[in-house]
């Protein structure tokens, strides 16, 4: 068998031998469970005030980010408000390689934080009806290592960024019941890259000189669903929530770019996000301060599995068409707890705390580098400030996250431990009254 370099790599696709190593190294690395999405990374952080109070927010007075927490509570609400801010959120962590070339070493994910935006809008129409209208992110991640980090065959760079409008309409059926129906239309854009191990295989093979193939895609689109919810007063002091959003089918296309053997393809891919419900109930010891109490119950199971489907095939001729991969997911049902404390220190002046636990749903046969790992627990802490037509809010969350082992393939590490594994939070929110 003659040895191929780099310059001379289509002559040597006319060697038999040549031509079965590249079909085996695509077939497996593309088949492989490496998901080109973030996974379908929950995104709670929809206001400061929610952020300040660990995300137990559905008993806000006067808040219009209500909308996104308890969307029945805006009868509760007086004229026409709307509020908007911004949530930065910094994951980190590291991850130390055991077998294999990278045995011992250790390396941090790249600095990829992310902003998440929200806008709200509510009008009281009347005593009993109330509507709204939502601009916020229900599910997101930011993940990135140097495009040489020893798990660049599972992941390299994962980015995805989505908003959701939700049109929503309130009305009070009695005076301690309350209830809303939304939409949710959703927008959603991703950017995934990885490597294909094109030259470990190829060393194994006796075909030194062949450089790892880069596998990047992009792609868009947009899904559809809709979300109920209810609010119950059982005094003045005590309230009951409930909140049901459906799971959202995604449709998205952009473009594959495959840098060995230069194949370049539009390409599609189709993932349903999960629904969930969440409950609360909230209480007021006095007019000064309050507690919240609130679980939601995600339904990842939906998302078993992640199938693209290529407008061509992702290899030449003469190998055989290849224009679909699917990547097996099958992630599990998880609760997620959070409790949340206001109290108004003066007229102008409130202090805000919370704590949060999110069960993280990959199990152990499917972990990656695609997002944050392990369960998740958030302390936060948030002040805010009144005046006569407005309000400002800034917040504070630090967020620890459990350590995890992720198996390699056998070709690069045996497996690596993931640690240190955090996340910075900081949030504002402005809130107006228009009347």
């Amino acid at each position: 068998m003659r040895k191929i370099k780099n310059n001379d790599f289509w002559e040597g696709l006319s060697d038999l031998d040549f031509k079965r190593f590249i079909c085996a190294v695509l077939f497996f690395s593309l088949l492989m469970p490496a998901a080109a999405f973030a996974d379908g990374f929950g995104v709670v952080e929809w206001s400061a005030g929610g952020v300040a109070m660990g995300e137990a927010y559905m008993f806000s007075e006067n808040d219009p980010s209500i909308l996104a927490y308890n969307p029945a509570r805006m009868t509760k609400m007086t004229g026409r408000m709307f509020s908007t801010g911004v949530t930065y959120i910094n994951p980190r962590g590291e991850t130390t390689f055991h077998g294999g070339p990278s045995n011992g070493e250790t390396w941090s994910n790249s600095e990829a934080p992310a902003y998440v935006p929200q806008f709200f809008y509510v009008d009281k129409v009347n005593e009993k009806v109330a509507w709204g209208l939502g601009l916020f992110t229900r599910f997101g991640n930011s993940s990135q290592f140097d495009s040489n980090f020893p798990g660049k065959y599972d992941s390299y760079k994962a980015k995805i960024t989505s908003v959701s409008a939700q049109p929503t309409l309130a009305w009070q059926a009695t005076p301690k019941l309350s209830l809303a129906i939304g939409a949710d239309i959703m927008y959603m854009k991703l950017e995934a890259c990885k490597k294909l191990p094109t030259s470990i295989l190829a060393a194994q093979a006796g075909i030194p000189g062949i450089p790892d193939a880069n596998f990047a895609l992009e792609g868009d689109g947009w899904g559809y669903g809709w979300n109920i919810g209810l609010n119950y007063d059982f005094n003045d002091r005590t309230s009951f929530a409930a909140v049901y959003r459906s799971k959202v089918d995604m449709e998205l296309n952009g473009d594959a770019d495959l840098t060995f053997p230069g194949v370049s393809t539009g390409g599609g891919g189709e993932v349903t996000l999960p629904d969930s419900l969440t409950l609360g109930i909230g209480h007021k010891f006095n007019d000064r301060t309050r507690i919240e109490f609130g679980a939601t119950y995600t339904r990842w199971s939906t998302y078993d599995n992640l199938t693209i489907n290529f407008d061509s095939s992702i290899l030449p001729a003469p190998f055989p068409s290849t224009t679909q991969t699917v990547s097996i997911k099958d992630w599990e049902d998880v609760w997620r707890f959070q409790i949340g404390v206001e109290h108004k220190m003066d007229e102008r002046w409130s202090i805000m705390f919370g704590y949060a636990y999110d069960n993280n749903p990959m199990p152990d046969k499917y972990m990656d580098y695609m997002v944050p790992t392990g369960d998740r627990q958030t302390a936060s802490l948030g002040f805010k400030y009144r005046n006569r037509n407005s309000e400002w809010i800034f917040a504070y969350g630090y967020m620890w996250i459990q350590d995890r082992t992720i198996n390699g393939h056998g070709y690069d590490f045996v497996y690596s431990d993931t640690y240190s594994n955090d996340a910075h939070i900081l949030s504002l929110s402005y809130i107006l009254r228009l009347k």
